[in-house]
């Protein structure tokens, strides 16, 4: 049979993670690269008399706006939230017009 003892009990093993395709040196070297890239860009548009083009991103889209069109109940929620909060009464007329006939059932039955 087993005993449990304080002072002699197994700890956890760390987590230790280190990513295989993650290189921060590779990554800063990228960025150096693009920033001088841009300059020399830059210091040649600006020689030549042009404009300086600012470099647009392209193929990326908004995942949530492509999902939302691809699902019916997301686009009738987004198309309720286009429209509008309305008020407590349009949208629960029904609770309402109960609680107005129980008060006057309560009303003519115990107060008369």
């Amino acid at each position: 049979m087993g005993m449990f003892f304080f002072y002699n009990n197994k700890k956890p093993r760390k987590f230790s993670h280190s990513p295989i395709l993650y290189d921060p040196e590779k990554e800063e070297r990228k960025e150096q690269m693009e920033k001088r890239i841009r300059r020399i860009r830059e210091e040649v548009a600006r020689e030549e008399g042009r404009t300086i083009e600012t470099p647009q991103e392209t193929g990326k889209t908004d995942f949530g706006e492509e999902f939302l069109s691809q699902t019916k109940y997301l686009k009738r929620r987004k198309e309720k939230e286009k429209e509008g909060n309305r008020s407590f009464f349009t949208n629960n007329v029904t609770i309402v017009l109960l609680i107005i006939v129980l008060l006057a059932i309560f009303y003519f039955v115990f107060l008369s």
